[in-house]
């Protein structure tokens, strides 16, 4: 947001997208009774289609600021903490520092949508009304449960315009994946749920933007290969992998390639395989990066060892799913819809939730350990193991 559209907002005033709150006569903190008042905001905001929480300023607009440059620190944190303890369950928003008149004004973003609606403080739900919050009705209640099966990542992304999005990317795309077609590329977009009406989705921002990182700095891959079986301050390669989901798959499949062993040995009569096959790297890359959770404030990483491939991304399993479930193979429960059957028409493979069972059986064919889930911290975390170098001796 430019210091001119900010200026105005505060000039405005609150409304049902903004929400003021000053702490210039509080001595630059949150009180206890102030931080309650906040996860109440947040959460009306979280189930009314997000909202700006701008703090340092008075309810006419004036900014006054958040103190120094350590009690402005410390309403960081305290903010952060809002949204992970007294907002339920925990969300994340982007915090940002601008200063205007000499003031520093922290905004929080609320998310417009989030695939964990609704939301509470302190034990009741909120919806914004007007410039307040106020407490959801029953039948409010049902209507956002029921208006789950909309997905993050078919929401128009905010501040998107069609112009943010790359023609020539949307060209070479429909080019490969429909050769003969010549029909408009708008049509298109819209299908695949790139566009709401003229708006760019979270889809299209992420598949075809200009600059995705300048909507999603997240939405992106750090790859490391360390070289010995464990983390190290010693790294023999390390890359940050961003622009868009496609141009991360390329980079992340070259780097995969360069430091995952694919040779093989013979031990006594028996040839071995020690690599990794690629079907189930290309699988595995595709499912961090179709499935994690975009709202989340961590990228996805790609970590080799010298025995090990792990594969983490933000984002734990939809309700009803089970690392059991997902062995199996089948299910449809997807938290990007929109995004993975883009990642599977580009790929020219069926987007039926065939990926991790096609794993399991692809590394016990190469007479591999099994893949390894593991769910903790927020994050899903794949572990394809092969033969040490030193065992194979």
């Amino acid at each position: 947001m430019d210091e001119r559209t900010l200026k105005e907002r505060l000039r405005l005033g609150e409304d049902s997208t903004t929400e003021l709150k000053s702490v210039a006569h509080d001595g630059f903190e949150f009180t206890s009774k102030l931080q309650q008042t906040i996860a109440k905001e947040i959460a009306a905001f979280a189930n009314s289609g997000g909202g700006l929480l701008i703090v340092g300023a008075e309810d006419d607009g004036t900014p006054t600021g958040t103190g120094t440059a350590k009690q402005t620190d410390k309403l960081v944190q305290q903010l952060s903490a809002i949204c992970q303890t007294q907002v339920h369950p925990a969300l994340f928003c982007t915090i940002t520092k601008v200063l205007i008149d000499d003031k520093v004004l922290l905004l929080m973003e609320v998310p417009a949508w989030s695939p964990n609606r609704p939301y509470s403080a302190g034990s009741k739900f909120y919806l914004r009304d007007g410039s307040s919050a106020r407490e959801a009705s029953r039948d409010e209640l049902v209507r956002m449960l029921q208006s789950q099966a909309v997905h993050l990542d078919e929401q128009p992304a905010r501040g998107a315009v069609r112009a943010d999005l790359d023609e020539g990317e949307i060209g070479r795309f429909l080019h490969r994946v429909y050769p003969h077609s010549t029909r408009d590329p708008t049509a298109y977009l819209r299908a695949l749920k790139c566009l709401e009406n003229d708006q760019p989705t979270v889809t299209g921002i992420l598949f075809f933007g200009m600059d995705p990182q300048r909507f999603f700095p997240d939405a992106r891959i750090t790859a490391v290969r360390f070289p010995g079986p464990g983390i190290s301050a010693t790294m023999q390669d390390k890359k940050e992998i961003a622009g868009t989901v496609f141009r991360q798959i390329e980079a992340a499949q070259r780097f995969l390639q360069d430091h995952v062993p694919i040779r093989s040995a013979i031990v006594g009569f028996e040839r071995k395989d020690r690599g990794i096959p690629e079907i189930v790297l290309r699988e595995a890359l595709h499912n961090a990066l179709a499935h994690r959770d975009y709202n989340a404030a961590s990228q996805v990483r790609i970590f080799v060892y010298s025995d090990r491939v792990e594969i983490i991304n933000p984002g734990l399993l939809l309700n009803r799913l089970t690392i059991d479930s997902i062995k199996l193979g089948g299910i449809t429960q997807r938290r990007n819809p929109a995004m993975s059957a883009l990642i599977a028409r580009n790929a020219g493979s069926e987007n039926v939730g065939l990926g991790m069972p096609l794993m399991f059986e692809q590394m016990k064919a190469a007479r591999l350990p099994e893949p390894e889930i593991d769910l903790s911290g927020g994050h899903f975390r794949l572990v394809l193991r092969w033969e040490a170098p030193e065992a194979a001796a």
